[in-house]
């Protein structure tokens, strides 16, 4: 399976070209100036803007460089479910598809989710570490010529000047990037240990409403499909129970 492309926000939202992929299956690729060649996305940024409701909804997520375009819909059930927990403004990762609208200087890219899930900012900062580098290996592949790259600098007329200036934005990403941070993978999330830290000190002698523990579970950083699954799970080992219908409290 291709790995998850990682692309500043500035570089996506300029592309205007798309690219078949050739093996009749999986579409075409998003083609950016910058010569990342987009399927899967992984992308982390501040969820900015939400709108919509129920199967359709769109967002606005921004990294150090600009804005993506977010969108999901009932393909994707559990990351609408999970988007309509969050509130803005939070630090978001969102694994999904590229796609390109319209053509030319009316082309639109955007980001079809298929996961979306709560993050902090330590995440935040390691995924500009890790994009800035991925950046600056295809920036050397358009001075360079490799295949890939010198198709886009076909597509984009690209001058070395343009290459400085995205050098340039990932100079302005790795600004925002605190002192103390070192290049890492964000790790994955233990979905029943995290719920039961997220619900220590919610609700009172009565506990806490069902859908306000999933919700605690989302904020946390499990999607809403994860954060019910704990719950059962939680329930299961005794850990919490039901005092009153649709309610929730630890033991």
């Amino acid at each position: 399976m291709e790995p998850a492309e990682r692309v500043f926000a500035q570089d996506f939202s300029a592309a205007q070209h798309t690219v078949d992929s050739g093996d009749g299956r999986n579409g075409s690729y998003v083609v950016t100036p910058g010569a990342a060649w987009c399927r899967g996305l992984f992308i982390v940024g501040a969820l900015t803007e939400k709108r919509g409701s129920g199967d359709v909804m769109q967002a606005r997520i921004a990294d150090p460089t600009g804005a993506f375009l977010v969108s999901v819909d009932w393909q994707s059930p559990d990351a609408v479910e999970t988007l309509g927990y969050i509130e803005p403004p939070a630090f978001v990762a969102v694994t999904g598809r590229a796609a390109l609208t319209g053509t030319g200087m009316r082309a639109c890219a955007t980001v079809e989710a298929e996961a979306v899930n709560v993050v902090n900012r330590t995440a935040r900062d390691l995924w500009v570490l890790s994009t800035a580098g991925a950046t600056l290996d295809r920036l050397e592949a358009l001075r360079d010529g490799s295949e890939r790259a010198a198709a886009a600098r076909r597509l984009y007329g690209t001058t070395d000047e343009d290459i400085r200036g995205m050098a340039e934005m990932v100079r302005t990403a790795l600004a925002t990037v605190r002192p103390d941070i070192t290049v890492g993978e964000i790790g994955p999330v233990v979905g029943r240990a995290l719920l039961l830290d997220a619900l220590e000190g919610e609700g009172g002698t009565r506990g806490i409403g069902f859908e306000d523990a999933v919700a605690a579970g989302v904020r946390s950083g499990l999607s809403a499909r994860e954060a019910r699954a704990a719950l059962e799970e939680l329930l299961a080992a005794g850990e919490c129970y039901q005092p009153a219908s649709g309610m929730i409290k630890l033991l």
